[in-house]
């Protein structure tokens, strides 16, 4: 069935829909299943030098992505001042190589190449598509060789129109020209299209869009009984929609003659359409191409008296408000080009990007905005295979009489503020509208990877309305915003008017109401979630249920005692109650729903927990009327979080509270004196034996695991037989105690919950223990995610902590002999491992200052540039004079530092280079004696003995400075 309409701004233009599927259809569409697959691709890709670096690169890695998704052999041709034909996309791939681009650009050698290609394949009776990229221009633009190759080229062409269609779509990169480029998409026996990049990155979904369009279109021929003709592309195999001129007059015919790329001519009747719906509207105006600004502005007329709410159903809805968007931020880019071009010097870009915009609605269906892609095509995907229309149906079938009148019980209280219907009527009229709350909210970019963040209620109103009037609503406004020359992004604040003066609406939340409409915004849930937090119907993602509950917080803190509001949040309530307790969404949300409540409950470690908002596990608490069990917890937590931003890594004040919470506030430190002699019985040559070095890295990694003793130690140290005070200190705890938060004083007050419940209820012994998970190994310590997950019990986390509180300040070796020292030395410098080296260096050289520190490093740096022979699987000398300088070594699991006195260095710039400088910086001072430190800066401190002063023996000291690298001296 073929049947037409006039366009809404127009007396006289018709828009022409052909349904390819409709059942009593005489037409049959089987070959649309195979449309492209007979139909030979050729690549063509300028390599000239203009294209090297990312431009190149981007477009290799597309051409290999598209051969692995179609397995295809597509030809591949490069040009520059000379053509390369022998390519194709499987060699590209298999060889894994980036094009080399160089060289200037000769359009007339491509031209030539692709006219042979023609001539030697004549025969063959395919289609052929040439996708034609460049970023420049001809070497020679007026030259006699390009202008012959054109010429040559179009007659052999003109000679081909029989043939099976030829096509030249192409792809304009930078600085091109944008009438030679549309010239040569008008090449072939076909039009091809256009698409233009102004960034690299671009080139990947542009070289997708042409491939996937090339891949699916079909081409129709439509005659009617006048003589008149119109061809038509089709992508969707469902219709074939296109525009007659303004003065065909379509009253008197009733017939109309389809011919597809196949040559199957099919007779259609044809009638003026009956039920326009909104999708038919949008098909028509999506067709348009505005040639100046008035133009734009009536169609954005038009679409304004669109109402996407008047669908077939909802997969037809959800349809007609991608397309609307799609036309709405089309025109917008339009009169931003039509305003450039008011200008008096037009850059070539504008126009560009003008001829692009044109083509741009033929790639609709293969292309969606960045952020938002991926989750629309699989939640479109979803709608679609789900017959959402036929289970609202069915639940509107479903309810009784007694039910109904229950419904109409209820009409006095909801009714919507701007269609004056109320619930009973809504839910009478349609199977798919809901009646909700209006609020006022601020949207950022975030809000869309991470809802809870990125959304926050401005206020709430007492503005009740029905979904539909707020879509429509809010598509006028959006649009009335845009027609004054304002562009509008996700956190604009266009909004409609609510049922008061100064109330202002641009997000709605369901209302529970009854179980029937209740069972509506089940079905719905993703719909008004995805808008809600994405203005996009087909946004939605699981994370915006656990999102919801902070926004219900937010709604509970604003609300007012009346008892219209009080109403209005009980409903809420219920729906949020509903998500908690049934939505398998909100069970599975990988962060901060349900499984991290649980994990709260348990007092497990949260990751990432500076960014959970503990006002979601409050909310669930609260609707699962369980909110005592949950309020010391989320204190706990909240402490946690407070004291993790206020408090640096490996800070010595927080270490200072963990020995208060481990040893008591009147702990003292006594210094003794001991001795230790080697009990390896081992001499070090070469080689560190490999069960020596296995201790020092178990060392490196727990400090309570005392290495293999290489010297003989005198050593002065701290008393090491400091006691753990068992019992708690409640008045030093009592001061880590922080106020209670607006956000916990909100739920107290709302449940009539005393303030103090909290305090009353804290076990000092299990703060004690959140403390020292905090403070010890969440801040001190600096423990990865990982290592929380072996985090100790309340029964032994004291003796644990006091291990290793005990060996981190390692001894003071006050004496060693010539023999221990260089067996230490041989140790650091022949040891197999990083890990083995970083446990050598914290057992002997913890203050990074002494003589043995001094004697490492400076045998390292005069050495880390030599040729070591076969190093492999052993760490070199300059990865250990790395380790040391930038204070961290990697592992199998992360990174980890080798002092926790000292900050890392993720990077030195020129490393070679410093280092050669700081080597003849130390020969040319004549340096003793070294020691390192970084707090912020890179340093390395040198000293020297002035020997000329023989009676005082001064040293001199200087500074080196490794980032930037630079000496002085002080």
């Amino acid at each position: 069935m073929a049947t037409y309409l006039k366009l809404p701004f127009s007396n006289h233009q018709n828009y022409v829909e052909i349904k390819l599927t409709c059942s009593e259809g005489p037409y049959n569409n089987t070959a649309a299943a195979t449309a492209g697959s007979d139909a030979e691709i050729v690549c063509c890709v300028d390599v000239s030098g203009s294209m090297s670096g990312s431009p190149i690169n981007n477009v290799c890695e597309v051409l290999r992505d598209i051969y692995q998704r179609t397995q295809k052999d597509y030809r591949l041709f490069t040009y520059n001042t000379q053509t390369d034909v022998k390519r194709t996309l499987k060699i590209l791939s298999e060889r894994n190589e980036n094009l080399q681009a160089s060289g200037g650009t000769s359009f007339a050698s491509i031209f030539n190449a692709i006219k042979d290609y023609l001539l030697q394949n004549a025969s063959i009776k395919k289609s052929i598509t040439f996708i034609f990229m460049t970023d420049g221009q001809d070497n020679e633009p007026n030259g006699p060789a390009l202008q012959k190759s054109i010429q040559m080229l179009k007659l052999m062409l003109s000679g081909m129109t029989n043939s099976p269609p030829i096509t030249f779509h192409v792809i304009g990169f930078g600085e091109v020209n944008d009438i030679f480029l549309n010239q040569i998409r008008t090449f072939g026996t076909r039009q091809g299209v256009f698409r233009y990049s102004t960034e690299s990155k671009e080139l990947q979904n542009n070289f997708n869009d042409m491939f996937e369009y090339a891949l699916s279109v079909r081409q129709f021929t439509i005659k009617f009984l006048n003589g008149k003709t119109y061809t038509a592309n089709n992508i969707d195999n469902e219709t074939v929609g296109f525009l007659m001129n303004d003065d065909d007059d379509l009253s008197t015919i009733t017939e109309l003659t389809l011919i597809d790329d196949k040559s199957a001519t099919t007779q259609f009747p044809l009638a003026p359409m009956k039920d326009i719906r909104a999708i038919h509207l949008l098909h028509a105006l999506n067709l348009i191409q505005p040639e100046n600004e008035e133009q734009v502005k009536s169609i954005q007329t038009s679409l304004n008296d669109i109402k996407i709410t008047n669908s077939k159903n909802f997969a037809e809805r959800l349809e007609a408000e991608q397309i609307y968007k799609e036309i709405d931020q089309r025109m917008m880019e339009y009169r931003q080009l039509f305003t450039q071009l008011k200008m008096t010097q037009v850059p070539e870009r504008v126009k560009l990007q003008l001829s692009a915009l044109r083509h741009d609605p033929l790639f609709a269906n293969t292309q969606r905005k960045k952020k938002l892609e991926l989750r629309v095509y699989k939640n479109v995907d979803y709608f679609k295979k789900t017959d959402i229309s036929g289970i609202l149906q069915g639940y509107k079938d479903s309810i009784t009489p007694d039910a109904w009148q229950k419904i109409k019980e209820q009409k006095q209280d909801w009714v919507d503020t701007y269609s004056s219907e109320d619930i009973y009527e809504i839910m009478r009229k349609s199977t798919d509208n809901i009646l909700c709350l209006g609020i006022f909210v601020h949207r950022d970019e975030e809000a869309i990877s991470n809802p809870a963040k990125g959304l926050k209620l401005l206020k709430m109103t007492n503005t009740i309305i029905s979904y539909d009037s707020f879509i429509n609503g809010m598509n006028l406004a959006k649009n009335n915003q845009q027609a004054q020359g304002q562009f509008t992004t996700l956190n604009d604040l266009y909004s409609i008017s609510g049922a008061l003066v100064d109330e202002q609406i641009n997000a709605v939340i369901p209302l529970y109401i009854n179980d029937e409409h209740m069972k509506r915004i089940r079905i719905l849930e993703g719909i008004w979630l995805g808008y809600l937090y994405t203005l996009d119907s087909c946004g939605y993602d699981k994370q915006q249920e656990v999102a919801l509950l902070k926004l219900l917080y937010e709604i509970i803190q604003q609300r007012t005692n009346t008892q219209r509001q009080k109403q209005i949040v009980v409903e809420l309530e219920r729906v949020c109650r509903f998500i908690v307790d049934e939505s398998q969404g909100f069970k599975t949300a990988e962060q901060f729903g349900e499984k991290t409540y649980e994990k709260l409950l348990k007092r497990l470690p949260i990751g990432n927990t500076e960014e959970y908002d503990l006002s979601i596990p409050l909310m669930i608490g609260y609707l699962r009327n369980d909110l005592t069990s949950v309020l010391v917890p989320i204190y706990y937590e909240y402490l946690r979080q407070e004291y993790l931003k206020k408090y640096s890594k490996n800070s010595m004040t927080v270490k200072t509270i963990v020995e208060n919470l481990v040893y008591g506030c009147n702990a003292k430190h006594s210094p003794t004196t001991t001795s230790s002699t080697n009990n390896s019985n081992t001499s070090i040559n070469n080689n560190l034996p490999d069960f020596i070095e296995e201790s020092f890295i178990n060392y490196f990694h727990d400090r309570s695991s005392p290495p293999i003793l290489l010297t003989s130690e005198m050593i002065t140290k701290l008393n090491c037989t400091r006691v753990i005070h068992e019992e708690v200190e409640m008045n030093y705890i009592k001061i880590l105690l922080l106020p209670l938060p607006d956000f916990i004083r909100t739920m107290l007050n709302l449940c009539q919950i005393d303030e103090d419940y909290i305090e009353k209820h804290l076990d000092y012994n299990t703060l004690r223990y959140e403390l020292l998970i905090t403070f010890y190994y969440m801040i001190y310590s600096d423990t990865n995610s990982g290592k929380l997950l072996n985090l100790p019990k309340k029964e032994n986390i004291l003796s644990i902590i006091d291990s290793r509180l005990q060996s981190e300040k390692e001894p003071v070796i006050s004496h060693y002999s010539w023999e221990n020292v260089r067996l230490a030395i041989s140790a650091a410098l022949n040891c197999k491992t990083l890990e083995g080296f970083a446990g050598i260096m914290c057992k002997y050289c913890p203050d990074r200052s002494d003589g043995l520190f001094s004697a490492i490093f400076l045998q390292l740096l005069e050495s880390y540039d030599k040729n070591e022979g076969d190093t492999d699987g052993t760490a070199t000398k300059k990865e250990k004079l790395m380790a040391l300088l930038k204070n961290q070594i990697s592992t199998k699991t992360s990174t980890k530092v080798i002092y926790n006195d000292m900050d890392q260095c993720d990077s030195i710039p020129s490393f070679d280079e410093a280092l050669r400088s700081l080597r003849q910086f130390i020969d040319e001072k004549k340096v003793e004696d070294v020691a390192l430190q970084n707090r912020g800066r890179l340093v390395v401190y040198c000293r020297r003995t002035l020997w000329e002063d023989r009676q005082c023996r001064r040293k001199r000291n200087y500074r080196y400075f490794l980032n930037p690298f630079y000496g002085d001296s002080f």
